[in-house]
């Protein structure tokens, strides 16, 4: 989809399917759909490594973590070393959990990669978004990456000249990357001033009504696709609702029993 609308939405549909599906193998499909642009266009070998590597780390510790103290009953041990036991239910609960993370956060990875930060800003304009977010949204995306590569170059500069990080102990290793903070921090407010005093002399005044650069535009197949996205997780989110009616006590139909099923199976 070309209009940054219809990627934005999109975004936010990944966020609320987040939240309504409750079962590993739906989520991972969802994570699938999410990481698609990335996979369509994929960024260097050595970003895609890292990345890679991360998400493994989150969903590892993560199910680590909630399998080792999951206080809920019932619950059944993977396996037990010494006093240390591993439950089951915890494990799933962190993967469903990693999994809702990591869809999400790769959805809004692959916005900011396939959409300019001026096209972002003008299309979170077109929704109604407050000026003031989305200028700092649209900012965020042109100096994030910037301060990245600053630290990269940190780094490098402070390996050039004996102190690479990559031969030193965990904790000394963590007290240089907090030492690096200190020029980027500094070269970030530089340009944040240089930013300010540049939109104050050109007269910038957000109250007045800006011509964007290039219209906004949703066409006919971005707009069936929109809607029939739409469709499906109204239906998704309704289906969740009422089966989380039945499940409380609150409301049950006798008639809806194959929902009930469906919901329980599959989301």
């Amino acid at each position: 989809m070309n209009d940054p609308r219809a990627r934005v939405v999109l975004v936010g549909l990944v966020g609320v399917l987040a939240v309504c599906l409750d079962r590993p193998a739906s989520l991972a499909l969802l994570l699938l759909a999410s990481a698609a642009p990335l996979l369509a266009r994929p960024p260097a070998t050595r970003d895609l490594a890292r990345g890679l590597l991360l998400a493994l780390g989150i969903a590892w510790s993560t199910v680590l973590s909630q399998g080792l103290f999951y206080n809920e009953q019932p619950r059944v041990a993977l396996f037990t070393l010494g006093p240390v036991t591993l439950w089951r239910e915890g494990a799933v609960h962190g993967l469903v959990q990693s999994f809702r993370f990591l869809a999400v956060t790769t959805a809004g990875v692959a916005l900011a990669r396939s959409t300019p930060a001026d096209r972002l800003y003008m299309g979170l304009l077109g929704l109604r978004v407050p000026f003031g977010l989305a200028f700092l949204v649209a900012t965020a995306l042109r100096f994030v990456p910037e301060a990245a590569r600053e630290w990269a170059t940190v780094r490098e500069a402070r390996a050039r000249r004996g102190r690479p990080a990559y031969r030193r102990g965990p904790g000394a290793w963590l007290a240089l990357e907090a030492a690096m903070l200190a020029p980027v921090l500094a070269r970030s407010v530089r340009r944040a001033r240089a930013l300010a005093e540049s939109l104050d002399a050109r007269g910038f005044d957000p109250t007045v009504p800006r011509r964007p650069r290039e219209a906004l535009h949703m066409g006919t197949g971005e707009k069936l696709g929109l809607g029939l996205t739409l469709g499906l997780v109204g239906l998704v989110v309704a289906a969740r609702v009422l089966f989380a009616l039945y499940a409380s006590g609150t409301w049950y139909h006798p008639g809806l029993r194959p929902l009930y099923a469906w919901v329980r199976a599959t989301l």
